[in-house]
Parts: C-alpha cells; structure tokens; sequence
C-alpha cells in the first residue's frame, strides 16, 4: 500500500503494482496518476522491500532519509509510499522581517566567499582535503590516504562527468550536481549525483579510483534504496575478509577484487536482492561479522551497529567522541568537524572560542557536547541544512535562533535554543537506555586504536584509554553517571522526570 496524505483526508491506497519497483520507477508511476505540480513522494525501493537493514527512504528522487534502516521500516509495514499532496501556506509570525532575513543571509552566502568552493564543486571536493589531512578512509580503513586521489577529486569530475548543477528550493548555494554517462555503464541525469560520503564509500574505501564506476554503484544504491555509507562498508568488510582468507570469491559466487567495478556493482545487486551472501550482508556489518566469525569483528567497522561514516577519527578526535556518543551509532552529522575549530572565536555564542587542533583531546568533550545539542539536534528539529550554518558561513546561531522567533513568534534567548536541545539529546539517550544501551556500547571499532603510519595524521590513533578519559568528562557535563545514564537532578532541569 502507499498512505496519501492530503488537506482533506488521509487514505491507505492499493500498491500491489508498485511493489518491486525501484525508487524512480515507483515515483514516476505514482505522479503519472496524479501530476498536478502539487504533490512530493517518499518512498522505498527493493531493498526496503526486502527489509536490508540499511535501506533508505527517497523524497523527489534526489532526497534521501539514508541512515538508520528508516527503508526497511516502511517495508515491514509493506508499506511503499507516502504520497502527500497540498498546497496550503505556512502560518509565519513575521513574514517581512523574515524575507529581509532571508535576504541578508543570502547576500552573505554570495559575497563573501565562505561557500564558493561548496557551490563550485558540491561536498565531492572535500576528497582532496581529507586526504591530504589523512583522514580518508581507505582500503576499510586500513589505510587514510589514496594514492590515486587525482583521479576522483573536484576538478576530474568537473572536467569529466558532471554536466549540470541542481540547486534545492530558495537556497544560495547550489552544491548539488547532475552527472551524466553512456558508457561503459549508462548514468541517469534524473537521480542525485554522489556526494563526498558517497564518493568515499565507494571509492577509496573499495580502493576503487574509478569516477564512472562510483556513480554507477550511487545511482544504483539510490534506485534500490539503500544507505551509500553502510553499502561501502560492508562491501569492504568483504574485501578484507577475502584479503585474509577468512572468505572466498566461492562463497560469494563471484569476484570481488580492492577497486574492480564489476564486483562492487554485483555486490550491491546482491545485497539489495538478498541473494546467497547477500542476505547475510543486508544484516549489517555487525550480524555479519558474528555470522561469519574467525576474527572478522576486528575490522567490522560500526558503533552500535551503525556502519562508520567516511571520516577518520583517529585524526580528528571530536568525530570519534561523537561517533561514539551519538544516539543512533556512528553518526557524522551529530557534530560539526574538528577542522572547523582550528582557529579562535568559531562559534563564541555557543562559548566555543579557544582554538584547538583537530589531533588534541583536550577540550573535545566540551566541543562535542555543545556541538549535539545546536548542531546535531536543533538543525534536524528545524529541518535546516546544516551547510549554511558552518563556520564561518553567516547563518550563525543568533541569526538562526532570529529566524526561529520570527517564524513562531516566540522569545527564545540562544540559551534557552541549546538547552532545548540539551533536553532532546537526552530524552534520546533514555530511549537508547530503555533499550539496552549503556557506556558499554559508547565505543569505537578497534581499528581505530591502531597508530597511523603515513599521511598528515601519521602517528594518530585513538585507543581505549583516550577514549575513556573523553566520555569520563563527557559525561560529568551532560549530567550523567558513569554508566552513562542521566542523572534524576539532570532529568528534573531538563523537565524530562521519568518514574
């Protein structure tokens, strides 16, 4: 069934046709019967369908809710659609004094240079810089530098296979970009090309510097539905399993070679389809670790069953402490990146005005804490895109706890903004306690303790102990035991008494 969603009414309709069908075909099937300009689809693909455990949910084609297994949600409800059709104005407190806003902010973003690389170049130039940094994730983090990095950064793509830009509704920026293939794989126009995680994951992570073959595996990550970072992960999970004998090319039924596009496609097809292997993949990398056994959960790279996103944090070390704080696993949008703290006064609002380097400890707890509540909840909960709120770029926090008054009408300080945060982060963390979740699992893999031997981070790791002392301050600001576990005192400021 698909649920239809309208200013009138809200009605379960019949789907049977739909099922089976990929993310493009199922939207365009829907719309062909509706087509007024008026109506947006989310939906899921065959990989929802079939309950992959890292399935995702698109909007429009181009939009994806990847993380967290929402896909495989919708598909155990045989669920395939949510189509909502409207045309209603939201109520605005002050609408001109948003406008004018809107419009400084705006001004901001195309002048003073602060988002000229991202609009040129989309999150996909990043690439360079975190190689450099050595912080890219290759080979399944065994290594964190690309020897072949010329081959997939910013400017080979702009000179090679994208064709356009795309822009999202009312936004200055304009990272978004149209890629476009023949051959040897066909590569539609009409999907989302990759972005920095995306390109990782399938490429320096699979040690695969193929431009081509990255946007093909994208694009059929996208028409399946399913989360490009976790798909990286597991495939190179394989990779190393077969590297060390602990599987082989039999066991999966075909070849699967570091940086040859055919396995990598096949093993997306495989894992979207629950074929052979694939239905043990689709669990994730952590069922699969265990399924397979023979040491391979030492190098199944996930924090609480989350696969790790495309950032070493044995190089920037507030990501590790996020990543393994975070509510729903590894999570590289629940703080902002170590690098954008490398010089003073960044955010002194949020009283983040010290420098710090993206290698140090110190301080991190206090960065990562402050970072969740504005960053990693308040944008979700406004569903605001972070890219104009990083430093330095204008929509700072008193400019976007100013929109937030002039949309509601309300008088909220930037203090009463964070600690509204502060009460959703830990509301949260009661939900992850009532499920099992305590200190124990506010860890890392244990690759990450293994010392660096090259590139711009070269002598870095982030073991046990280190991460000990973090959470041990982390904790003692947020107010919780040591276990983890909030506070009554903490709960009772925060308005969030539970029995």
């Amino acid at each position: 069934v698909y649920l239809q969603i309208t200013e009138d009414s809200v009605d379960i309709v019949e789907a049977k046709d739909l099922w089976g069908k990929d993310i493009k075909e199922t939207q365009e099937k829907i719309l062909s019967k509706i087509n007024d300009g008026k109506t947006v689809v989310a939906s899921i693909g065959i990989a929802g369908e079939n309950l992959v455990k890292y399935a995702a949910i698109a909007s429009d084609l181009r939009n994806f809710a990847g993380r967290g297994g929402t896909g495989a949600v919708m598909g155990s409800k045989n669920l395939k659609a949510i189509v909502i059709r409207g045309k209603l104005k939201t109520p605005v407190a002050d609408a001109e004094r948003i406008k004018t806003l809107i419009k400084e902010v705006n001004y901001l973003i195309k002048t003073d240079g602060s988002c000229d690389t991202l609009s040129k170049y989309g999150t996909w130039n990043t690439i360079g810089p975190a190689n450099f940094k050595g912080i890219l994730p290759t080979k399944n983090f065994q290594k964190t530098t690309f020897e072949y990095i010329d081959k997939i950064d910013g400017d080979a793509m702009l000179n090679s296979i994208w064709v356009g830009k795309r822009t999202c509704p009312g936004c200055a920026i304009g990272c978004r970009h149209v890629v476009k293939i023949e051959k040897p794989y066909s590569v539609s126009p009409d999907l989302e090309g990759p972005q920095y995680e995306s390109v990782a994951a399938l490429g320096p992570l699979l040690f695969n510097a193929d431009p081509v073959t990255i946007a093909k595996a994208n694009e059929l990550c996208n028409l399946y539905g399913m989360d490009t970072i976790s798909t990286g992960v597991i495939i190179s999970f394989v990779m190393e399993c077969i590297d060390r004998g602990v599987l082989t090319e039999d066991d999966l039924g075909f070849n699967l070679k570091w940086g040859e596009g055919e396995g990598i496609l096949r093993a997306i097809e495989t894992i979207a389809h629950r074929e052979g292997i694939g239905d043990i993949l689709a669990e994730g990398v952590k069922f699969a670790s265990k399924k397979i056994g023979k040491g391979s959960e030492n190098w199944a790279m996930c924090v609480k069953g989350s696969e790790v996103p495309m950032h070493d944090p044995r190089g920037k070390k507030g990501m590790g402490l996020a990543y393994a704080t975070a509510l729903k696993g590894a999570d590289h949008e629940s703080s902002m990146h170590d690098e954008a703290f490398e010089r003073e006064n960044v955010l002194p609002d949020l009283g983040l005005k010290e420098s710090m380097s993206r290698k140090q400890f110190g301080g991190k707890p206090f960065l990562v804490k402050t970072l969740q509540d504005y960053w990693g909840i308040m944008s979700d909960v406004l569903t605001i895109c972070k890219f104009p709120m990083i430093p330095p770029r204008p929509l700072t926090p008193a400019r976007l706890v100013k929109l937030l008054n002039l949309v509601t009408g309300w008088n909220f300080t930037i203090e009463e903004f964070l600690k509204t945060g502060e009460r959703i982060f830990n509301l949260g963390r009661l939900f992850d306690a009532r499920e099992g979740i305590s200190r124990s699992d506010d860890t890392l893999p244990r690759r990450f303790a293994e010392v660096l031997s090259e590139g711009g981070s070269a002598g870095e790791n982030l073991d046990s102990d280190s991460l000990k002392t973090m959470l041990d301050e982390y904790y003692r600001l947020r107010g919780w035991d040591n276990e983890g576990k909030p506070y009554p005192e903490t709960l009772k400021k925060l308005g969030l008494e539970v029995d």
